[in-house]
């Protein structure tokens, strides 16, 4: 039996949406009304009456970004195009989505540890050295909007298996080159492949999953990204101790493993992912020109010239032409003719159309995730480098010294997961989080021999409350975003995100490299370490202050209670 209750005393119901719901749509309200909607934000209590008539009203999946009600309404309708798949199938895809997302970002973190083996191993000179990580990040982070656009014009499918394979494929070609110059190529072309995983996985996620499961699917698939940033670091550690060289070298070995993983699991993938076609727009305009190759090419040149600037920057020298020219023409040229070139276009051509934009709050996550990947990459680099360099441990060590933020990491995510209500409304998440975060680099600059007893006082406890700050900030970032944007376009707003980390984390490199010359002594000199992080201390400051004058919760607005059938 149907029946409906509203409360005029509750003062919750203001906070729910009111859906009109006409009879050709009863059919939904069962799926729309369960109780059990980890990425909605969730009424405030239940009174006892309602639970005894297992009633929940009807929340907006994009409450949280203050989008409108019809985009519920519009999500819950197209989940009618979804092919049907069990509940053991989806969360199976979800394991392979985020392997993706972890041997992406294991193809970056490793590095930490096997640059010096592999300059020694190819012959790489020290000028030249940063780009046995920057070769792989600059294309990965260039290609990312090409790749989300394509997976939302036709079909994430091809884009993710066929980009998994390529990279498994490519990892077992690395392993085997003998110097440094089809080294930097290949790893550039294993960085494209890389590229295409992120916003295929993150379209897919949406075609998979109803609306309800979305927060939790996108918590979990974040937490292979923190769990990444750390294993990464653990793996190459271990691997590390591998004692031959040439074709048996360590990181050889990495590459063999990684193409061990992948290409299995590719498999699989290319035959257990539902095929499903990309965005169907009510327009005559073709598919391929919607792709906007111009608006794609604008951001591709920029986010290379971006990047290279920066790394050349650091090698070279911030004053030298081979900084300002690239850092100059991205800054001035491409970036503002990309956004002028796609307000120019007609809407559904655009690769980043205006309206994107006046989605509530995007802007404001994505300048805030330029600064989250930095805090992971600007600690580890100084503190591994110091372990390793100045300290003479092995790489093992080094990795298990900041094993602790990988943890810290794994069990906050953990609860984000079982309390969803936490990042289904980001504003004290991220505010929390941040403050934590800021705490960590705190305690880091306090520190001045980083082993011994100042390791356990500074450095770890540093690890331990930063760390967990800032996976809180980096999952409700990124669910509040996947969930406030409609799923024809998920796979660019997913790469956008992944840029603005990657640029971010790009720019703290950069700045970090200048700032370990300060004074005398490059890394032996903790004041050059302390420079970099009070760098990395100054953006967090601003990105929470820019959070907590600009973010804007949504207005509540009527109510209405639905019963279960």
């Amino acid at each position: 039996m149907n029946s409906a209750l509203t409360d005029p005393t509750d003062s919750s119901a203001s906070t729910v949406y009111d859906l009109k719901l006409n009879e050709d749509k009863e059919d939904t309200v069962p799926e729309l009304a369960r109780p059990q909607l980890p990425h909605m934000t969730s009424v405030k209590r239940f009174t006892s009456r309602a639970a005894s008539l297992n009633l929940a009203r009807l929340p907006s999946a994009a409450e949280p970004l203050g989008i409108p009600p019809p985009d519920l309404e519009k999500a819950a309708l197209s989940s009618s195009d979804k092919v049907p798949i069990s509940q053991a199938r989806k969360w199976g895809l979800l394991a392979i989505f985020s392997l993706a997302m972890f041997i992406d970002i294991w193809m970056y973190s490793a590095f930490f540890i096997f640059t010096d083996v592999i300059s020694v191993d190819l012959g790489i000179p020290f000028s030249q050295q940063a780009w046995v990580i920057t070769s792989y990040s600059v294309t990965f982070a260039a290609f990312l909007l090409f790749w989300g656009r394509v997976s939302d014009l036709y079909s994430a499918k091809p884009v993710f298996t066929w980009g998994f394979t390529a990279l498994g494929v490519l990892s077992l070609i690395i392993s085997f080159l003998p110097d440094m110059h089809s080294f930097f190529v290949l790893r550039a072309i294993a960085g494209i492949a890389g590229s295409a995983l992120i916003p295929s996985s993150y379209r897919l996620i949406t075609e998979v999953f109803e609306e309800h499961e979305l927060g939790r699917a996108f918590t979990l698939f974040g937490i292979s990204g923190a769990l990444a940033n750390v294993t990464g670091v653990i793996i190459a550690g271990v691997i590390d101790l591998i004692p031959l060289h040439g074709q048996g070298a360590s990181w050889r070995w990495f590459f063999r493993l990684v193409a061990i993983i992948i290409i299995p699991f590719a498999s699989i993938a290319m035959f257990s992912i539902p095929a499903h076609k990309g965005s169907d727009a009510e327009t005559d305009i073709p598919k391929w020109k919607r792709l906007d190759l111009v608006g794609s090419l604008l951001m591709l040149g920029a986010t290379i010239l971006l990047v290279l600037g920066l790394t050349l920057g650091a090698a070279q020298g911030f004053t030298k032409a081979s900084f300002l020219a690239p850092f100059l023409i991205s800054l001035v040229l491409l970036f503002p003719g990309f956004f002028i070139w796609e307000a120019y276009i007609p809407e559904e051509m655009a690769l980043l159309p205006p309206s994107f934009w006046r989605i509530p709050n995007t802007m404001l996550l994505i300048a805030f995730a330029l600064q989250i990947y930095g805090w992971w990459g600007v600690n580890f680099l100084a503190h591994v480098e110091t372990y390793m360099k100045i300290h003479h441990e092995s790489g093992i060590l080094a990795a298990v010294r900041v094993l602790p933020q990988g943890i810290a990491a794994f069990t906050t995510l953990l609860l984000l997961t079982f309390v969803p209500k936490l990042v289904s409304r980001p504003r004290w998440t991220v505010i929390i989080g941040m403050l934590l975060a800021i705490v960590g680099y705190v305690l880091f600059v306090q520190d001045r021999m980083f082993v011994g007893a100042d390791y356990w006082k500074w450095v770890f406890t540093g690890s331990i409350i930063g760390s967990a700050g800032m996976a809180a900030c980096f999952t409700a970032t990124n669910v509040a975003l996947m969930t406030s944007v409609s799923p024809s376009v998920a796979g660019v707003a997913g790469a956008l995100l992944q840029v603005s980390f990657q640029i971010g984390s790009s720019v703290s490199f950069g700045a970090q490299a200048g700032l370990l010359t300060v004074y005398e002594g490059g890394l032996a000199n903790y004041r050059n370490i302390h420079a970099s992080f009070y760098f990395e201390l100054a953006c967090m400051a601003i990105a929470l202050l820019a959070f907590i004058v600009f973010y804007r919760q949504p207005k509540a607005s009527g109510a209405v209670v639905v019963a279960a059938h």
